[in-house]
């Protein structure tokens, strides 16, 4: 998928993921309004890995007054093969009507429904995944239902 002269988008993985468990936004602290979700099941299935959630992870989703929110998550996956995997992310989640109508009805999305797009950090000490370690990763995401997301997640080659 060419972006720029030079520069290219190679799919790397599908990640799923499902969260539960949020809090009322933190609305009114100095740092701003955060909402805290846990990320309860999630997997990374592609060509090149595949992957299960190892421990609950944490999304201290930021909420803003502009119409998005600002995912930050921390999640620890195992290999099929035993590797631990660490993955971090933020990004941009756009609230449009769309998008709130959906999650608010339990619906999916398209993905032209949303601007959903996270950077993405994987690391490991396996050496077999190392090209996790030195890549640069983007997604882009859509809503399956409330709660579950799908992002594909790109290698910037």
């Amino acid at each position: 998928m060419p972006t720029a002269d030079g520069l290219e988008l190679e799919f790397a993985m599908t990640y799923a993921v499902r969260t539960s468990h949020p809090l009322d936004p933190t609305s009114g602290s100095p740092w701003g309004g955060r909402q805290y979700w846990q990320v309860s099941e999630a997997s990374l299935d592609g060509p090149e890995i595949k992957a299960s959630l190892a421990a609950t992870g944490i999304d201290w989703m930021g909420v803003g007054d502009d119409g998005y929110w600002r995912p930050d998550v921390r999640t620890q996956f195992v290999t099929d093969d035993g590797a631990v995997i660490l993955m971090g992310y933020t990004g941009l989640v756009q609230q449009t009507d769309r998008f709130a109508k959906a999650a608010e009805t339990d619906e999916p999305t398209e993905w032209a429904d949303q601007y959903m797009r996270l950077n993405v950090r994987l690391e490991t000490a396996a050496a077999r995944y190392a090209w996790l370690n030195t890549s640069l990763f983007v997604a882009r995401g859509l809503l399956l239902e409330t709660g579950h997301i799908e992002y594909q997640i790109f290698r910037v080659a």
